[in-house]
């Protein structure tokens, strides 16, 4: 009897303290596109299973529920981004930039109406007066609407980006963007640039930030007036508030990069090692069992139809994989299928991290979607990369100047050109390079969900850490962060000094000198 006592006040004092670890976190992710919550759901998910209250707004639906106090608010009125036809890519210009640019807006904008029009605003707010929220998680992605919740509930933020960190994000924590070999989220170059390249970088990668603060913002601000009524400045906000950005990107893809303490590499944060051997459908087991020889892997994402390419570059490519010898796996979304082939099989959906990491898979052919790459980076497979918008030509670049992969342009999808960049990729150098990258991405002090989860936690269990996470350089107007002021002075006294030398060379130099000349008397 007296050990069920000591059980039962045991047991009672761990539920007690397990009480006072608990944090309530709200997640903000007003962003309807899948692959983008893809990255952040690990983390939602690890902090409910640890013990963490988790109340999350947002378009993705789990598909498994953790076991803890995890709680759904969704939000309704716009289509869930899955697919991208390829007959709407066009060539990038300067022009189409400032057009993506503009998509990208316009579609913050109206995410954040969705938002603010939900309900959910107000029933949080009411939630925090009642248990307040320690912590909000939110994406840095195209719109800073979602800031006013932290403004109002006097809690840090924790930014999450599911690509490379957009050129307007890099000041929340004066983190330098180098534009001189940083290559911004809009861009892609071979390295090293060369002038025109790092002049195109710089441009574009200020005037986009300058767009941001000036354009976004402003609409940013005058949403929240509209629907609070409370006049703010998001940007302010965001630089006094963000004291951790979780960048969804690895060195050993992306290269080194100036950073701060701030901010957190946890690249393949959405990978997890089961899912390498997670079951494959029997007719994509079946084809790989029975064939001989290697099999290229074709997905363009969830986002992008393989099946809308045009007739003259579907049957380049088919030429082109009919001649080599190897075996095709392509992920195609209609029933009808484009060739009868026993070296072609084509599927609608499969574990892609399972199939691209099979040991007969030696090539995968995707658009540069980072998850992806990132999958055939951890798997250790090269690739062809055909970017089509937005990160995707940073990121086939990357792979390009890692030398495990090779890009080839949408335009360029021609027989020809085709066939030599295959040919070249199943060269043993690719194959190699490859799995040592792989190891270098694999091989870490931590796993980034592990990453992250300490970082959130370690930010929720010291108070003092919202203090020491925060530079006050973000208090500094751009005068005197850059020392112009310093600067300025030196110059100045340099002026001076030079002025003054000079003066004094010319008084010396052209002081006149009194000869006397002694009288000879001449004979």
């Amino acid at each position: 009897m007296n050990w069920l006592k000591f059980f039962y006040y045991f047991a009672t004092i761990c539920v007690l303290l397990r009480q006072v670890e608990t944090k309530h976190i709200l997640g903000i992710f007003p962003h309807f596109g899948y692959s983008h919550f893809k990255v952040f759901y690990p983390l939602l998910h690890n902090l409910s299973e640890r013990g963490h209250n988790i109340t999350v707004i947002t378009y993705i639906k789990a598909t498994t529920l953790p076991k803890g106090n995890y709680e759904e608010l969704l939000l309704k009125g716009m289509e869930v981004v899955n697919v991208v036809p390829l007959d709407e890519m066009k060539e990038r210009t300067w022009k189409g930039l400032y057009d993506e640019y503009i998509a990208l807006h316009d579609e913050g904008q109206e995410s954040c109406k969705r938002l603010y029009e939900s309900g959910h605003i107000e029933k949080v707010l009411k939630r925090h007066e009642m248990q307040p929220y320690d912590l909000v998680i939110t994406e840095y992605f195209n719109s800073d609407c979602q800031l006013a919740l932290p403004y109002l509930m006097k809690t840090p933020v924790v930014a999450l980006s599911s690509c490379l960190l957009m050129p307007w994000y890099y000041d929340r924590i004066l983190m330098p963007d180098t534009p001189s070999y940083v290559q911004s989220e809009f861009v892609g170059f071979r390295t090293p640039l060369n002038f025109h390249e790092r002049l195109m970088n710089f441009v574009q990668a200020k005037a986009l930030s300058l767009l941001y603060r000036y354009y976004t913002n402003y609409n940013d601000n005058k949403l929240i007036k509209h629907y609070l009524n409370i006049d703010i400045d998001v940007a302010q906000i965001a630089k006094q508030n963000t004291r951790l950005i979780f960048g969804n990107q690895h060195y050993s893809l992306m290269g080194i990069r100036p950073t701060t303490q701030q901010f957190v590499q946890i690249g393949g944060i959405h990978i997890k090692d089961e899912e390498i051997n997670k079951v494959l459908p029997k007719e994509v087991d079946s084809f790989l069992e029975n064939l001989k020889g290697d099999v290229l892997f074709i997905s363009w994402g969830s986002m992008i139809k393989g099946s809308t390419l045009d007739a003259d570059k579907l049957k380049a490519i088919l030429n082109v994989l009919t001649r080599l010898d190897i075996n095709v796996i392509w992920k195609w979304e209609t029933d009808e299928t484009p060739i009868k082939s026993d070296k072609f099989l084509f599927i609608k959906w499969a574990p892609q991290l399972s199939l691209i990491c099979h040991p007969k898979v030696t090539l995968f052919w995707g658009h540069g979607g980072l998850l992806s790459t990132t999958e055939a980076v951890y798997c250790g497979k090269p690739m062809l990369i055909t970017p089509i918008y937005g990160d995707q030509f940073v990121n086939g670049f990357a792979v390009e100047n890692r030398k495990i992969g090779r890009i080839i342009n949408f335009n360029d999808i021609k027989e020809k050109i085709l066939n030599e960049e295959l040919t070249q990729l199943r060269h043993p150098n690719y194959s190699t390079k490859a799995l040592e990258i792989s190891q270098v991405f694999r091989q870490r002090e931590s796993q980034p969900l592990d990453t992250a989860t300490w970082w959130v936690e370690h930010l929720l269990e010291h108070k003092v850490s919202e203090e020491v996470l925060h530079s006050y350089a973000v208090d500094l107007n751009w005068f005197i962060y850059y020392s112009l002021d310093v600067i300025a002075l030196l110059l100045a006294v340099l002026f001076v000094f030079i002025f003054i030398t000079k003066r004094l060379l010319r008084l010396i130099l052209h002081r006149p000198v009194n000869v006397k000349y002694d009288k000879v008397k001449q004979n």
